[in-house]
């Protein structure tokens, strides 16, 4: 089957989610940079329409399909076509001031290009995609935006990066043919929220502060609502819930009334209108104490 825009998107995104958070790390390391001038990105999206609702926020869109080329016939007699796609990814950032606010987003900008240029990095986590996207590095280029007044001294500024990413799609069709009978099985797509990762608990006077890293998956087709949040006296044996949605996309809660001195571990899921998805890893045990 072939892949389509959709997945050139998602390659994207789901690629700069896993990407992005070492890399971060290794350029505030060697620029001597706080993490207010070079934030990590809240949200990835792949869908429109859009909400700039968390800052930063890093956009992967397909902008038009550049080029079909047949390139052959597979074993099975399938034709298999390189897609060329143009996309952009969007850069946003808010803040109060006009440096801060244009410094995080050209620090930004810098470490998504080379996320984008890296080859090695690119082919490594597309091992297992059957369609091998390849990003054209001679056709990055980058525009930014002039500054914009939202409210009192607080400022949105953004930039875009603008490539090609080739796709190797295969129209697959069964040999024609008389069918007598066939047993068809239907598996739906997952439409829930991958597993937030990065779950820290620190302890605090009979309660437990939970953070995380957000989904960065949100099942494609809903929004992400909230969080669900469960907890485990046992070493996670059994699981209670907490709350069945915090009401809030940001990657925080705070638990209170445990009882201090009991060791907890808490795991979350991103909830939208389909349901709740995946948990994330347990976190490690931490007792509440004075």
């Amino acid at each position: 089957m072939m892949s389509g825009p959709r997945f050139a998107k998602n390659y994207v995104s789901n690629y700069l989610g896993n990407d992005l958070p070492s890399r971060l790390i290794t350029y505030r390391n060697n620029w001597a940079l706080s993490s207010k001038q070079l934030p990590d990105p809240r949200r990835y999206l792949s869908y429109e329409p859009f909400t700039l609702d968390a800052w930063p926020t890093i956009i992967s869109l397909v902008i038009n399909t550049r080029s079909i080329t047949r390139e052959g016939y597979e074993f099975d007699h399938d034709p298999n076509f390189r897609v060329v796609y143009e996309m952009r990814t969007y850069i946003w950032v808010r803040d109060q001031g006009a440096e801060i606010v244009t410094e995080q987003r050209d620090n930004l900008t810098t470490v998504v290009r080379e996320a984008l240029m890296d080859g090695p990095s690119l082919s490594e986590y597309d091992a297992d995609v059957p369609c091998s996207p390849k990003i054209d590095e001679g056709t990055i280029r980058e525009e930014f935006s002039d500054l914009t007044l939202i409210k009192g001294e607080r400022l949105l500024a953004g930039a875009y990066i603008a490539y090609d990413l080739a796709l190797e799609e295969v129209i697959d069709h069964a040999p024609a043919g008389v069918f007598t009978s066939a047993d068809v099985t239907v598996t739906p797509l997952p439409v829930t929220a991958v597993a937030p990762t990065n779950l820290l608990a620190i302890s605090g006077d009979t309660q437990i502060t939970l953070s995380w890293k957000e989904s960065t998956w949100n099942g494609g087709v809903h929004e992400i609502s909230g969080y669900s949040v469960q907890q485990s006296i046992d070493s996670g044996l059994t699981w209670t819930t907490v709350t069945t949605d915090t009401g809030s996309t940001d990657g925080h809660y705070v638990v209170t009334g445990l009882q201090n001195g009991i060791p907890y571990l808490f795991r979350v899921a991103a909830n939208n209108t389909a349901g709740v998805g995946a948990y994330s890893a347990a976190s490690t045990a931490v007792s509440p104490a004075a």
